[in-house]
């Protein structure tokens, strides 16, 4: 059989396929402030002073020492450059739901990061909360674990698709347990 012109063989199918439409993908929105250094030095160190006269705010100048301080300002950072897309109602968003919650935390002369930089007058090292390792075996539950949520979620899962009623099992999965132990 041969090809007619107009005819489409798989292979021609397969190449318009993987070459678009031939409409330019969208651009991904350029960011404001291009690392976490600029925005924290270039917006929230100018944007956000501290106020005359007003309660004492903790700040440290470097703030990249404290590992809370790089976290919030992170997801500080990343969520200006999200919202900042909406012109309606992003940086509003921002401010209430990202900005005010996490300058509270980080400024708070009493508990947060910067609090005994404050206290002290320039950056003072602080040593992590302490923990203890749980003991072995504790967390394997899904709930604790992604690791035992994966095996386990792949092994429910099958097992409810392949029950008579599965409807009955999604329900039953969904639901807490009542075991108080005495069930044998």
């Amino acid at each position: 059989m041969s090809e007619e012109p107009g005819d489409e063989t798989l292979t021609s199918r397969l190449d318009d396929y993987l070459e678009g439409d031939g409409e330019p993908e969208p651009e991904e929105p350029s960011l404001v402030f291009t690392s976490l250094v600029e925005f924290v030095d270039d917006y929230v160190a100018q944007v956000m002073s501290f106020p005359d006269g007003g309660a004492p705010l903790a700040w440290c100048p470097t703030w990249w020492l404290h590992a809370e301080a790089v976290a919030r300002f992170s997801v500080m950072w990343r969520a200006f450059e999200y919202l900042k897309t909406d012109p309606a109602l992003g940086l509003s968003v921002w401010w209430r739901d990202h900005a005010d919650p996490h300058m509270r935390m980080l400024r708070d002369p009493a508990t947060g990061p910067f609090a005994a930089c404050h206290r002290a007058g320039s950056h003072l090292d602080q040593s992590p909360l302490p923990t203890v390792a749980p003991p072995d075996g504790l967390f394997d539950s899904p709930e604790f674990s992604g690791d035992a949520a994966d095996a386990t979620e792949r092994s429910v899962a099958e097992e409810i698709r392949n029950s008579p009623r599965p409807w009955l099992g999604w329900i039953a999965l969904t639901l807490p347990t009542l075991d108080d132990g005495t069930a044998g």
